[in-house]
């Protein structure tokens, strides 16, 4: 069977700067969550970024439903299928909430379609529901965070890659955010997720990949990663403490 994406032998970087990944391969399958760990500068965001069409591969291919995508613009990936969410929360801070969701639902032309979706991603994340009328950018992170993943759910990608979902949210709303993962998970989305928080991370995946030096160190079941006290010792104590 082939595979929802196939990152083959890809090498990356910016700029004319050293190579960030290293011949680097990995597949991701339907409905697959896969979290990718590793220190700070291992390649992990990196290597999204060139599986979105952010940065061009200067070596290897990547394959989406066996249909390379080299030379294909980072637009032209999201409309095939595969949405990017960066570290940075990627909402229109001063456009109120139904406007954010709208925007995003642009590129659907079906305007009937559009309000669906739309409703459906209401629906996973109601608290969205009583603040359509909210400026974006005065809500909670944890809200933001929210509108983000309603928003990505709105074009009903193949794939969701996620940037470190956690990052810079309180303690108290990390526990929501990786819960709203498995929420888009659940509706048969393919995620391939980059986190920090290699715990929290695993948990909410199918498979761990370390990540180390721009290169694939292992790929693993999560709970085999989690439950082997040497491997936990080896990879998910470095990636905590870094």
């Amino acid at each position: 069977m082939t595979s929802l994406l196939s990152i083959r032998n890809v090498t990356a970087g910016y700029g004319y700067g050293p190579d960030i990944v290293h011949d680097f391969s990995l597949s991701l399958n339907e409905s697959e969550v896969k979290c990718i760990i590793g220190p700070n500068g291992a390649g992990k965001s990196t290597l999204l970024k060139a599986v979105a069409g952010i940065l061009k591969p200067r070596s290897g291919d990547i394959f989406f439903e066996g249909k390379n995508l080299s030379g294909k613009e980072a637009y032209q990936i999201m409309r095939l299928g595969i949405c990017f969410l960066p570290q940075e929360r990627a909402i229109f801070p001063n456009l109120t909430v139904a406007e954010n969701l709208r925007m995003c639902a642009y590129s659907i032309k079906d305007k009937a379609l559009a309000a669906s979706r739309i409703k459906a991603a209401i629906g996973m994340f109601p608290v969205l529901g009583q603040r359509l009328k909210q400026i974006a950018g005065t809500m909670s992170g944890g809200q933001q965070q929210q509108l983000v993943y309603a928003r990505a759910f709105t074009i009903k990608p193949k794939i969701i890659l996620i940037d470190e979902p956690s990052l810079g949210l309180a303690p108290s709303l990390v526990e929501q955010t990786f819960s709203h993962i498995k929420q888009i998970a659940s509706s048969g989305i393919a995620v391939l997720l980059v986190e920090q928080n290699a715990i929290k991370g695993l948990q909410t995946s199918g498979y761990g990949v370390v990540m180390d030096l721009g290169k694939l160190v292992f790929e693993k079941p999560a709970n085999e990663v989690l439950q082997d006290q040497s491997l936990r010792d080896l990879y998910l104590g470095k990636a905590l403490k870094k």
